[in-house]
């Protein structure tokens, strides 16, 4: 559905929902949930390329052969980054951009041959082994390793036909008799094409119009993709009309649909890079409501900050917009302040528009409009006005009971301009004051 912000000048072409965010109270259902988060695996060496895999907190590992190794890998970047965005995110969208090349393996099986091909593209697949034993019964075991593990035993089997389409690992072609061999290893296996996987993920951020995520993690350093990083989730936020942010390592993006992280810390054994702590950072956004702030949130299994700053530090950091961990009194490491990439604000934009517990508020809120007031829905009349009054009202009034809204007047915060609504246009007026989180506490004491 079409959506995003409009101006009065040029009327919008599709049906939809477009909505302008304003600084100050304009005169005068349902709800978008949040958890969702999504991520790039940038040159994975496994898994179905081009494709959301669709990882719940529920059951983490319900994907392993798809990821070709458990979410809870601690020896690959990939998963780490995975487990870091559970933390917090109740849905992952994974996805790994194309390129590279299957490996494979032609085996000499008795008189016949066996033609072996990973299901997936990538460098695992040159860990993959087949081994065929006698069975003690009758027929020959098969057994599929990946990196030192049996994943799959077919027992009893008597004719290579019978292996075709069993396997979730590996596609087997041949026919004839089966018979027993010693362990044949797959290879020619490649991650990329051209070394960068660039078109891979722009196809990525192309398909992620269509997820309605909360937060995105985008693990790369490359000024070309970041580019294109800010320009999609501009798009999404501004023509699409789903508000999202990303997160992203040291990229002064300087607008709010943009978390720049500077900074990691230590998970378990490993010192993760920025771009692997994003994960983090995104699964948190990605959870976290419109009453919650992230403002010095403890890292679980966090044990120290890589690149630990000063005050003066901290205070630069700040002010340029920039996101970062840092150890609290009883040493555990927190996220040091929620805010966003915004700078620079213009008298039209609310002015808390860089803190992330608003702007949660406000992105909350015109996603719920985005859900909730449908196309076709409703009659452009004086009845169709009520309802969508009453609706809207109703939607102030849970915000303000959530504790996400104060100073809400319903009769005059959300209003139908009835007189400009006609046709098949509807104009809605509606007034926010998103609550913050109290973060700086001034303390004057007198002693007397």
């Amino acid at each position: 559905m079409a959506g995003g912000t409009f101006k009065l000048s040029q009327p919008k072409v599709r049906p939809g929902v477009y909505a302008n965010l304003k600084n100050g109270r304009q005169p005068t259902a349902s709800g978008s949930a949040r958890g969702t988060a999504s991520i790039p695996l940038i040159g994975y060496d496994w898994g179905p390329r081009g494709k959301w895999i669709i990882i719940s907190a529920d059951s983490p590992d319900g994907h392993v052969a798809e990821l070709g190794r458990s979410v809870y890998d601690e020896t690959n970047s990939s998963m780490i980054m995975l487990q870091l965005l559970l933390l917090n995110a109740a849905t992952v969208y994974v996805y790994i951009p194309d390129g590279g090349a299957a490996a494979k393996k032609t085996i000499t099986v008795g008189s016949g041959s066996l033609t072996v091909t990973a299901k997936y593209k990538g460098t695992l697949g040159n860990t993959v082994k087949i081994v065929s034993v006698a069975n003690p019964v009758d027929g020959f075991d098969v057994s599929v390793v990946i990196n030192g593990s049996e994943v799959e035993l077919f027992e009893g089997i008597k004719t290579m036909d019978e292996l075709k389409g069993v396997s979730e690992y590996v596609d087997f072609s041949g026919t004839g008799e089966m018979a027993a061999f010693a362990s044949a290893t797959l290879e020619g296996g490649t991650d990329t094409v051209d070394g960068s996987g660039n078109s891979g993920i722009s196809d990525f951020l192309d398909k992620s119009e269509k997820v309605r995520f909360n937060c995105m993690c985008f693990p790369s350093t490359e000024s070309s993709l970041q580019t294109a990083l800010l320009t999609k989730i501009k798009y999404i936020r501004e023509s699409i009309g789903w508000k999202c942010q990303a997160v992203a390592p040291n990229f002064a993006a300087d607008y709010e649909g943009i978390i720049n992280l500077v900074n990691s810390f230590v998970y378990g054994d490993r010192s993760l890079t920025t771009a692997e702590a994003c994960a983090w950072l995104a699964g948190a956004t990605a959870g976290a409501d419109y009453v919650t702030s992230l403002t010095y949130a403890q890292v679980t299994n966090a044990t120290s900050v890589v690149g630990e700053m000063n005050n003066e530090a901290s205070i630069a950091a700040i002010e340029a917009g920039q996101t970062f961990f840092s150890v609290d009194d009883e040493g555990n490491v927190i996220l040091e302040y929620d805010i966003n990439s915004k700078v620079h604000i213009d008298s039209e934009t609310p002015q808390d528009i860089k803190k992330n517990r608003p702007l949660r508020v406000y992105d909350s809120f015109e996603n719920d409009c985005l859900i909730t007031f449908r196309p076709g829905k409703f009659d452009n009349d004086e009845d169709g006005w009520a309802v969508v009054e009453g609706l809207g009202r109703s939607m102030l009034q849970n915000y303000s009971d959530d504790g996400a809204l104060t100073n809400v007047v319903l009769d005059e915060d959300f209003l139908v301009d009835t007189g400009r609504s006609v046709g098949d246009s509807m104009y809605l007026n509606i007034g926010l004051q998103a609550v913050d989180s109290a973060e700086k506490f001034y303390i004057s004491i007198v002693a007397r």
